[in-house]
């Protein structure tokens, strides 16, 4: 009986005059200077390890891409339950308008968008570009929020696309309120001492107190933003006073980094329907 031989000696020489020539090769980048170590990576990179490069690049698009589906997804998912949710409200409030006389309500309108941040300045990029539908021309100052609450202000619209602003930057002004409307006043950003971007409310009469934890949403005072919309939520009275009023620090909801896709709000409109069930009821009584 045969036997197969493991580790024949013309492998093993190929193996030994391998690894001679990989030692070899190291020792001598090693005493390469930087700069040719380097020209020697970018040829590697260029040419033999590019396939593998590109394959990675595209695998990391991949995930990505797939990270993005999932958070869509979830968004999807709940904006769906709020719009189930907000049905019967709906229709209550067409009928009870419809009673009183009450013209149809104006609605809000938002298109979707993609928010591709900018190039950042002095390490932060407090500028954003907008892309949607072509024929969706908003009119600015128009203010974009995600799901959860407010993202900035498109300043510039063309013909599908437009510049804007994070709430972040310097010149970031929006009302607010507090829920049951027992205080409002003016957010804007704000660089904390530990250096942290937060934003700041001011105007609040000296004699209100609002509690940590409270949301602020929008009060729609301006046209810039619909009222409503989360913004952020009170942390603590802020060391700085100015005569009659205070100022508390709050922390925002949204951060611009976690921004991909954002609503752009539009001029509201009347329903038709609604137009015509209000003057079907007024006729009906």
């Amino acid at each position: 009986m045969r036997y197969l031989t493991v580790g024949r000696p013309e492998s093993q020489r190929r193996d030994l005059v391998l690894a001679a020539a990989l030692a070899f090769f190291s020792l001598f980048l090693a005493g390469l200077s930087l700069d040719s170590r380097l020209s020697i990576t970018e040829v590697l990179r260029s040419s033999i390890l590019a396939p593998f490069l590109g394959a990675q690049s595209m695998f990391a698009r991949g995930a990505d891409l797939s990270e993005q589906v999932t958070t869509l997804t979830i968004e999807r998912e709940a904006l769906a339950a709020r719009v189930l949710e907000a049905a019967d409200l709906e229709l209550e409030n067409q009928q009870l308008r419809a009673i009183t006389g009450l013209p149809g309500r104006r609605i809000s309108e938002f298109a979707v968008g993609e928010v591709i941040p900018g190039a950042p300045e002095a390490g932060v990029s407090h500028s954003f570009l907008f892309r949607t539908r072509a024929d969706v021309v908003p009119v600015t100052p128009a203010g974009i929020s995600a799901p959860d609450g407010i993202v900035g202000v498109l300043r510039t619209a063309h013909r599908g696309s437009g510049l804007g602003e994070f709430w972040t930057h310097p010149d970031f002004r929006v009302g607010v309120r507090t829920p049951t409307g027992s205080a409002t006043g003016i957010l804007r950003s704000f660089l904390a001492p530990g250096g942290e971007t937060m934003m700041l409310l001011e105007g609040i009469p000296f004699q209100t107190d609002i509690p940590a934890g409270t949301l602020l949403v929008t009060s729609g005072i301006g046209g810039v933003h619909p009222a409503g919309v989360p913004v952020g939520r009170v942390v603590e009275e802020a060391e700085s006073r100015s005569g009659w009023s205070h100022s508390f620090l709050v922390e925002p909801i949204v951060r611009p980094g976690q921004v991909r896709v954002g609503l752009v709000w539009l001029v509201g409109s009347v329903l038709p329907s609604q137009d015509s069930s209000a003057a079907e009821a007024r006729g009906g009584d």
